[in-house]
């Protein structure tokens, strides 16, 4: 017998499962984007299936076919009770764009499309009529309403960044780096980036030394052109700017300026080339002491001028500047060296970092402190201003929020409200589209590859998948995206009655001021969600 469902987008459609998290309407504001499935289980052999939506709002729908990916490492260590599995398994992930091929319909097997509603809409309510179809044979009919309230989200508050892994692009379909054909489908990355939120992003004035395995290299994607002679050093910047001032154009309010030391200690130099003598050679990486005598002199040539660049074209008040990735206890008096260096050529630059070490806030090393989810209490109950979060692949138990695939999307979800409770300013992740090995040993095809090649639990590299010549969306970012939605409508909200009053809204349905404790259930949720609207309305 043959099944159809529509179902909330948090639902992952397995092959073998019957969906459960069923679900015909939903309620939006104007400029929201609001997402829900079709499931559907065919007992003959289909192959294409044809669909036809009749909808007032059928020019702000899109649809996309839901494909699974191998999910291979659901959990590392122990991790907690709130997977929903913690054996490899076929995840749904992959969102496929039906313009380039109609949605199939697997015989046996659970599939799912994936409905997006976007676009500013008229306030109303609004009947979604959606049917299969095959040689003109209607397999299937459902509907599902949406109401369209009258508000606007509005612009998002925080700031939120997912680091961009340039080289990935580049290997992936084989291009270089910002060649034409490379910056055409990069900026199709970056606006499907901004289409979800992100508003700040990696800028690589170097080649950001991160998650490079210690003496080995990655492809080098570097803006900054260096020219080194007998003089000293000479810079051009326009290729900096030019980029700078593209991504400010598609939506990109905040540069986050690649690391000058390396991760986790600060220890050497960055990968840096120049030309010299008319030939282009790496002049630093690893063997490079981060506070010898000649890296320094690089840089009290390059910063200044670098900072009165940024400053004559009016984008360094929205640049945040990288020293060294999660620095530990062990590296403070290094970290404080390299701080001091890079503070004495750029005094008012706003340092910004990922550590998990309190000590490093306490002593003012730090200017935007971002915490690791599964450290942060420490920051909040000290009341840290103006602290960010971020986590990764140690973020995995505890209940803590992440996009593992085997994670619910409500676990997803979960975390813009948590940081809306905990007055979080920005959020930062480590992976929008690492399509490598652990610490980068080799690229791979992250269709197949889903977790570094066994390294990291899958989902935690990347977001977006590589298409013919852009992004693809997964379920997990259209799960955290809802959650920045969650973020901005709780704000909207705070406009109308208060922090206070928001607060205890979220305190009286299930949420504590902390990461760990909070409703496992999408009803508690979306129950916030329409209390939310209903406020606002009023």
């Amino acid at each position: 017998m043959s099944e159809f469902y529509t179902v909330c987008a948090e639902e992952k459609v397995l092959v073998d499962k019957r969906p459960k998290m069923l679900e015909s309407e939903n309620t939006m504001a104007r400029d929201e984007t609001l997402s829900f499935q079709l499931a559907y289980k065919i007992d003959w052999l289909q192959k294409e299936i044809e669909v036809k939506i009749n909808s007032p709002l059928k020019k702000y729908i899109t649809y996309r076919q839901v494909e699974n990916v191998p999910c291979t490492t659901p959990a590392l260590g122990e991790g907690d009770d709130y997977y929903f599995t913690k054996k490899p398994f076929l995840c749904p992930d992959v969102l496929y764009p039906c313009d380039e091929r109609k949605p199939t319909a697997r015989q046996g097997c659970y599939n799912s499309i994936w409905f997006t509603i976007k676009g500013d809409l008229k306030p109303g309510v609004y009947p979604i009529k959606i049917s299969l179809e095959q040689n003109g044979y209607v397999i299937c009919e459902v509907e599902y309403k949406v109401s369209v309230l009258d508000f606007y989200l509005g612009e998002s508050e925080l700031i939120y960044t997912n680091w961009f892994h340039y080289d990935a692009i580049a290997n992936y379909y084989n291009l270089k780096v910002f060649s034409p054909k490379y910056n055409k489908i990069m900026y199709k990355f970056i606006d499907h980036a901004v289409g979800h939120g992100m508003n700040m992003l990696l800028v690589p004035m170097f080649t950001p030394p991160l998650d490079t395995r210690v003496g080995s290299e990655r492809l080098t994607v570097q803006l900054v052109d260096v020219t080194k002679d007998e003089r000293g050093y000479t810079f051009s910047l326009d290729r900096l700017i030019e980029f700078m001032r593209s991504i400010k154009t598609r939506g990109i309010k905040y540069f986050e300026m690649s690391h000058l030391f390396t991760q986790w200690g600060a220890k050497s130099a960055p990968k840096i080339v120049a030309k010299v003598n008319g030939k282009i050679k790496q002049i630093f990486g690893w063997d490079t002491d981060s506070t010898g005598k000649e890296y320094e002199e690089f840089l009290s040539a390059f910063l200044p001028e670098l900072v009165a660049r940024l400053k004559k074209e009016g984008l360094y008040e929205n640049c945040r500047f990288h020293l060294s990735d999660e620095p530990n206890a062990e590296c403070l008096e290094k970290y404080k060296s390299v701080r001091n260096i890079f503070k004495k050529y750029a005094p008012d630059a706003n340092v910004m970092d990922a550590l998990s070490n309190y000590e490093f806030h306490k002593q003012g090393l730090v200017d935007t402190t971002i915490s690791a989810t599964s450290a942060i209490q420490t920051f909040l109950d000290n009341k840290t201003s103006n602290l960010w979060a971020y986590y990764c692949c140690a973020e995995g138990h505890s209940y803590l929020s992440n996009r593992f695939m085997a994670m619910s999307g409500e676990r997803i979800r979960a975390l813009g409200m948590q940081l809306y409770l905990n007055d979080i300013k920005g959020f930062l992740h480590w992976g929008y589209n690492f399509y490598n090995s652990v610490l980068s040993d080799e690229a791979v095809d992250p269709y197949l590859i889903t977790d570094a090649g066994g390294g990291l639990q899958s989902g935690d590299c990347f977001v977006v998948y590589p298409g013919k010549n852009d992004a693809l969306d997964s379920i997990r970012y259209e799960n955290f995206y809802d959650g920045l939605q969650d973020y901005k409508l709780l704000k909207r909200l705070e406009e109308k009655i208060g922090r206070e009053r928001v607060e205890a809204l979220l305190l009286e349905n299930g949420f504590k001021k902390t990461f760990n404790d909070y409703p496992h259930s999408i009803k508690a949720l979306k129950k916030i969600r329409r209390l939310a609207q209903e406020l606002i309305m009023k």
